[in-house]
């Protein structure tokens, strides 16, 4: 287990080199002076993978009664991680169309919506739940796209995997202003050594032990271990890296001082039930018989034990020596404290104990508005991350043999593209269906009311399949000269509420009724 200490700087470190470009001249030197970082950034995120899964041993040692020593964890990591990985990864990261280009003629499928069935056919929907796992709980995750050049019919034009990152790291350089990315590296380690896949802009390089490449062409024969390298087909680093703030830190990293003094708070309830239950038993004025070697005996389990008052007066007892505890108070404060662990973490409740409120009451109620607005801030650093990821994907697909000569993902472009990130919300469902319907039919295009809604994994594919649909309904609306009434539903939502709550302009609304009533009072006078 390794010992995980709070020292500055917080969350994973970023790896920098102050060279300009890495080659096979300086590649061995930068390796050498960076693996020492990205191992300090290794054992944490190991820490954080096991603190996770539950091993998450106690910070204090008993020292009284060492017999009843139970370590209960109430593993709330746990619970935060999954509700983080469900929802801000539950859907996966679909792609739109930017801005008024059109990305396919009207008879064939449109570009985007080609990448987005590539992605489909790389399993992206599991892959990005092993993303979320590194991205969520250690703070940073990588991936990894390459040109497939075992293209079969229906398989997607490029590679698309997701990489340990206890085995991979990007290193930038300090030399640049923007500390821009110049080298990513992903390893493996078996019985013959530790083989280094170092990939530079415009190579790629394998490297065994930190002293030898061994791909490519050798540079002077009489020099051991020193080869080219082989070109980067890609001319770019493959390797992206996600962040999930800018701290880098994992989604409950803030919190394990608490949590662990939580798992305290629990073994110590759960000893103290024990304590009780396993008590020492005083005896006040009573003598046990003895046996026949003159050893006094103890009552054994199922024993009678007959107690008679003394000829001076006293009264025999047979008490247990335990310490009063205040249970209910004890468990009144691990509720609490569970509570405020996962406050603190923007994870909200997931019941409601109140019985009757609901849509807006609820979400700012049970922590579900603060959970989407930190999700919301997360969101523009995945989004960006994202967009490096396409970048590569693109570069993949352009270089591929496989892609048909006609295709229009060769015309896409990467400012053409941009991430659409869902998070469902149930209760929003009928409001989203009412501001489509409400958009529409008040001129707004159909495309860019999907998009707004966020309704749908793949709006582009949405929009597609619905163009011909919908332009048959808008000629028929335009045809009468007629347009929805704004004030028509399809059936009411959340915003019904407003009018119904006691709370939201409640007095205005009496003061209103109190008003009409003398009105009509007066008239009737």
């Amino acid at each position: 287990m390794i010992n995980y200490q709070f020292d500055e700087p917080f969350g994973r470190r970023e790896i920098f080199t102050t060279e300009p470009e890495i080659n096979e001249s300086n590649i061995f030197q930068v390796l050498s002076q960076v693996i020492g970082e990205h191992l300090a950034n290794k054992s944490v995120i190991q820490f954080l993978l096991d603190y996770e899964a539950g091993e998450q041993p106690l910070t204090r040692e008993k020292t009284v009664r060492t017999d009843i020593d139970i370590q209960a964890v109430d593993n709330v990591a746990a619970e935060i991680a999954e509700f983080k990985c469900a929802y801000h990864f539950g859907n996966t990261i679909t792609l739109v169309q930017r801005g008024e280009k059109d990305s396919g003629k009207a008879e064939e499928p449109s570009a985007i919506t080609l990448l987005n069935e590539c992605y489909e056919a790389e399993n992206i929907k599991a892959k990005t739940q092993k993303l979320a796992r590194f991205v969520e709980i250690c703070g940073i995750g990588h991936t990894f796209i390459d040109i497939n050049t075992e293209y079969e019919d229906g398989d997607s034009f490029f590679k698309y995997e997701v990489l340990d990152s206890r085995y991979t790291f990007v290193v930038k350089s300090s030399y640049y202003i923007d500390h821009r990315p110049i080298m990513a590296v992903t390893y493996r380690e078996d019985e013959d050594g530790t083989y280094y896949t170092c990939f530079t802009k415009n190579k790629r390089y394998e490297v065994k032990n930190l002293c030898q490449i061994v791909n490519g062409q050798p540079i002077d024969k009489f020099v051991f271990g020193n080869r080219s390298g082989e070109i980067n087909p890609l001319g770019m680093i493959p390797i992206i890296e996600w962040v999930r703030s800018y701290d880098r830190m994992g989604c409950f990293e803030r919190q394990i001082s608490a949590l662990d003094n939580l798992n305290i708070l629990t073994s110590d309830y759960t000893n103290s039930v024990d304590t009780t239950v396993q008590a020492y038993w005083q005896t006040i004025d009573i003598e046990f018989p003895k046996a026949e070697d003159g050893t006094e005996t103890s009552p054994q389990s199922g024993d009678w034990i007959r107690t008679f008052s003394t000829r001076d007066g006293k009264t025999p007892k047979i008490v247990p020596l335990v310490i009063p505890y205040d249970f209910d108070g004890m468990l009144a404060n691990m509720t609490t404290q569970r509570a405020l662990i996962l406050q603190k973490c923007n994870v909200p409740q997931r019941n409601d104990s109140s019985g009757g409120s609901t849509g807006i009451a609820m979400s700012d109620a049970t922590g579900w508005t603060s959970a989407e607005l930190a999700a919301q801030m997360q969101q523009n650093i995945m989004e960006s991350c994202k967009m490096q990821e396409v970048k590569v994907a693109l570069k993949a697909i352009k270089n591929s043999p496989f892609v048909p000569s006609d295709s229009p993902l060769l015309d896409l472009r990467y400012s053409d593209v941009q991430p659409n990130i869902k998070r469902q919300k149930t209760y929003e469902m009928v409001t989203k269906i009412n501001s489509f319907a409400t958009g529409v039919s008040h001129g707004i295009a159909p495309d860019h009311m999907i998009k707004a809604i966020n309704f749908f994994d793949d709006p582009q594919q949405v929009i597609a399949d619905s163009k011909p649909y919908m332009d048959r309904y808008l000629d028929s609306i335009y045809a009468k000269g007629e347009l929805e009434d704004s004030e028509k539903r399809l059936i009411g939502d959340e915003s019904d509420q407003i009018q119904n709550s006691p709370m939201v302009d409640g007095m205005e609304k009496v003061d209103q009724d109190d008003g009409k009533e003398e009105n009509v009072d007066n008239k009737a006078k």
